[in-house]
């Protein structure tokens, strides 16, 4: 998507919910969008193509029993992955569920993890899905079968944290990142979908230094650099050719990385919101379909485009009153949506 030309995008459609909306996933269609929100515990549906509420199914879910944190889109139109909601902390439950949205029904449950689910990553060639905690775990899982899952990863002795793990755009390879002891930077593995018991294939490091130089370029001061260069990373994206990576992290910042060697080729950082300049927040971050571009969302109710290849702004899109907390991109259509406690198409 080319955010630079004339007249830029427009707002196709907006709905409003009651909370902060916490999680966006389009279906692999690009016919409808998945709203989660953590705090009223709701996962809302939306038409993508007449910009409203869906005529084949309800536009909204009350999850009050299970809660709902991060939703995913499965490869079925009406069927959803969702990891519970939490409450001062702790997740109403360690489980993920999938979810027929047609009839409001739970048709399985996956249990294992034993802390809070951070991520969870569809394959986008087969059943497949990828979950990762807080206690140092990384499962592989399929929609289609209920029980312990096909498989999991225990991180090394040497790495501290949560992990994420997410799949490329080909599903043969997902990358697992993780922080380094000492707090000095990020491990980001690579593995083989289908040969994963073996280990890693490529093995690359990114460390606080490199974070805190490109951050310093992008014209942050050596402390808030400093500051930033260790904040925690909340979550991981590949671009579609795989030559990116996009990682969003705790204090509103965003980087870009070589994925092959794991350079630190841009950052991105929140515009400021009413509180001041710094933010405690996640960066919500993601790549365009074509690779041309990075969509964040901003503290100050603004979303930042960014081309993907010289990590300049490009546009400033303005409609949102609250901070932006989560961010998509179609699939299919030269579509994106973005979230605060009302959802924008545009």
């Amino acid at each position: 998507m080319d955010f630079s030309s004339e007249p830029g995008p427009k707002m196709g459609c907006v709905i409003r919910g009651r909370a902060p909306a916490t999680s966006l996933s389009y279906h692999e269609s690009g016919s409808h969008l998945f709203v989660a929100s953590e705090k009223d515990s709701v996962l809302r549906i939306i038409d993508c193509l007449n910009g409203g509420a869906p005529t084949d199914r309800p536009p909204m879910i009350k999850l009050q029993r299970e809660g709902i944190r991060t939703v995913r889109a499965t490869h079925h139109g009406h069927c959803v992955l969702f990891s519970p909601g939490i409450n001062d902390g702790v997740p109403k439950k360690n489980s993920i569920y999938y979810l027929s949205v047609h009839d409001n029904k739970i048709l399985r449950e996956f249990e294992g993890h034993s802390g809070v689910i951070n991520e969870i990553s569809m394959s986008p060639v087969d059943d497949t899905f990828l979950s990762s905690g807080i206690d140092g775990s990384v499962r592989l899982w399929d929609c289609g079968k209920s029980g312990n899952g096909l498989g999991e990863l225990k991180l090394p002795a040497n790495v501290e944290g949560a992990p994420l793990a997410v799949f490329d755009s080909t599903g043969l390879v997902y990358g697992v990142s993780a922080a380094m002891a000492g707090g000095e930077g990020y491990h980001i593995h690579l593995f083989d979908a289908r040969n994963y018991t073996v280990g890693p294939f490529s093995e690359m490091k990114v460390t606080r230094h490199d974070i805190e130089s490109k951050l310093r370029v992008g014209g942050s001061t050596p402390e808030r650099a400093y500051a930033l260069s260790k904040a925690e990373w909340t979550s991981m994206q590949f671009n579609q050719s795989g030559k990116q990576i996009l990682i969003g992290a705790n204090g509103g910042i965003a980087l870009s990385l070589d994925g092959y060697e794991g350079t630190v080729l841009h950052s991105f950082q929140t515009e400021a919101g009413p509180g001041g300049p710094s933010s405690s927040l996640p960066m919500a971050a993601c790549f365009t379909s074509d690779d041309r571009s990075v969509v964040c969302g901003n503290d100050d109710g603004t979303v930042s485009c960014y081309q993907a290849d010289s990590g300049l702004l490009a546009r400033k899109l303005r409609g949102h009153v609250d901070p932006v907390g989560a961010v998509a991109v179609s699939p299919t259509y030269k579509q994106i949506a973005t979230a605060c406690t009302s959802t924008v198409v545009w």
